[in-house]
């Protein structure tokens, strides 16, 4: 084992406090939209068709979603069942030719 100095020790920490790790950005993003409890929408680089299909989306989902949410358990296992029953049997061989 070598022993360190306490200037190397030192400029070790320097270095280490100057040098960007590429995971710090990302701590502090979260502590961003952690924070606030709101996410934090970084719209600035996206042109305004982009942001449009976005909000758009979002839309669709939260129909999509509300729709889902409102069905019962029991229902969701009837339309399962009907989707089943209007399925072709996979074990069935389809005829190709004639004959």
């Amino acid at each position: 084992m070598c022993a360190v100095t306490t200037s190397d020790s030192c400029a070790e920490s320097e270095t280490a406090e100057i040098s960007i790790d590429p995971n710090e950005e990302d701590v502090d993003d979260a502590k961003k939209m952690s924070g606030d409890g709101k996410t934090v929408h970084c719209d600035d680089h996206l042109t305004p068709a982009e942001r449009r299909y976005i909000e758009q989306r979002e839309q669709i989902d939260v129909h999509r979603l509300a729709k889902v949410a409102n069905k019962s358990h029991r229902d969701r296992i009837q339309d399962f069942n009907q989707y089943l029953a209007n399925m072709s049997e996979h074990y069935d061989i389809p005829k190709v030719g004639p004959g």
